[in-house]
């Protein structure tokens, strides 16, 4: 099977950008894939347990559910801290990460999808 990278670059209700990569990662995993998703620049947002969201569209209830399911997920650390954004206020397998775990993601995954503007 194949590893599947993703990057989500945009806000979570800017674009449909976050639903896009919740629904696709989704498929892979049930697919037999693996999924490893990279959240960066206004991406950290989706994340965040602390917005206030519909329930039908809690992106950090649906990220946390693709963590569940077996994805890896982690956020970029230095865009989460310019946004006020602790680590604290991520799902329990959300990683804090870097620019260097983005870069050991791009390495391992055999095709990647980027989400942005």
């Amino acid at each position: 099977m194949a590893h599947l990278g993703m990057v989500l670059q945009t806000g979570p209700y800017t674009y449909e950008n976050a639903d896009t990569v919740v629904k696709l990662a989704d498929t892979a995993l049930a697919e037999g894939h693996e999924v490893s998703i990279f959240l960066y620049i206004d991406g950290v947002i989706a994340a965040n347990k602390n917005i206030d969201t519909p329930d039908e569209r809690n992106l950090n209830q649906l990220l946390q559910a693709l963590a569940d399911k077996g994805a890896a997920i982690a956020a970029c650390g230095a865009c989460s801290k310019f946004r006020g954004i602790t680590d604290e206020a991520f799902a329990d397998d959300i990683e804090m990460g870097s620019i260097v775990d983005f870069a050991d993601m791009l390495m391992e995954v055999d095709a990647v999808i980027n989400f942005a503007m």
